[in-house]
């Protein structure tokens, strides 16, 4: 009977889930570029008020993922940032080379992002710039876009997503990667070692305090015979006769004193 071979299935104990949220202004070509990161097309039209969320499988470095990937689409309101910053640990945050105001918006989008607390030291934020083949319509520079991405300790790319798929596929895996590090260095992982280590120091503990248990019972007993030997031993009261010798030897002793 032959054996199903099992090197194309994923193995769930080795899959890591990664989400993430592609943020920006309508018309800066998130959903171009969520496309492309899934895909090797192109399309240039999109609904701007649909928002969906896809599921990709990739593997990096040796590591399955599963990415959880969020195309936004709207206003970009306080609400909205909440509940894409409690679902997502990668965010592309995206703006138009040709369009100035959407280059602002991402600024504070991705300062935002980072003045939560609670994805201060989770979030990974990669700074986009797009339409960069519009050479003939840009209105921000490429060094701004480094210039704010450096400011806020982030990732800079910028891409094309009409002509440069090898390139979104270069940032989806690169910022992939490095999701995958700052999990591996957060503090939720160094709290988790940190309790199994605590955890073997408090059972070696718990083995030497029964070892010394076991071992009282004849450490009491052990001292107990050392007190009876510095018990003091009793004296008996003289009886008649051993009164009646003393006061003849003195009656001896007397006589011959009195001889000398």
């Amino acid at each position: 009977m032959r054996k199903r071979r099992s090197g194309g299935h994923v193995h769930h104990h080795t899959l890591k889930t990664i989400r993430a949220v592609v943020l920006g202004k309508d018309g800066v070509g998130k959903s171009a570029l969520t496309v492309r990161f899934l895909t090797r097309r192109f399309i240039g039209e999109y609904d701007t008020t649909l928002e969906a969320t896809y599921r990709h499988h990739l593997l990096i470095d040796g590591q399955f993922v599963s990415l959880d990937i969020m195309d936004t689409a709207g206003k970009n309101s306080t609400e909205k940032m909440q509940m894409c910053i409690s679902f997502a640990e990668l965010f592309f945050v995206l703006y138009s080379t040709t369009d100035r105001t959407s280059f602002e918006e991402a600024s504070l989008l991705a300062r935002y992002i980072l003045h939560d607390k609670s994805q201060c030291n989770t979030a990974t934020i990669m700074i986009v710039a797009t339409k960069s083949d519009l050479e003939h319509s840009r209105v921000v520079g490429e060094h701004e876009g480094q210039l704010l991405a450096k400011d806020l300790n982030c990732e800079f790319y910028q891409v094309s997503n009409s002509e440069g798929y090898l390139e979104t596929q270069e940032l989806l895996f690169d910022s992939l990667k490095r999701c995958l590090d700052k999990n591996k260095s957060s503090p939720l992982t160094r709290v988790k070692e940190g309790l199994v280590e605590t955890a073997k120091s408090f059972r070696k503990r718990s083995l030497s305090h029964d070892v010394v248990t076991a071992e009282s019972p004849r450490m009491m007993r052990s001292k107990s015979f050392s007190d009876a030997d510095s018990i003091p031993e009793v004296i008996k009261p003289p009886s008649q006769e051993d009164l009646a010798q003393d006061g003849k030897n003195n009656r001896n002793s007397v006589a011959s004193t009195a001889s000398f």
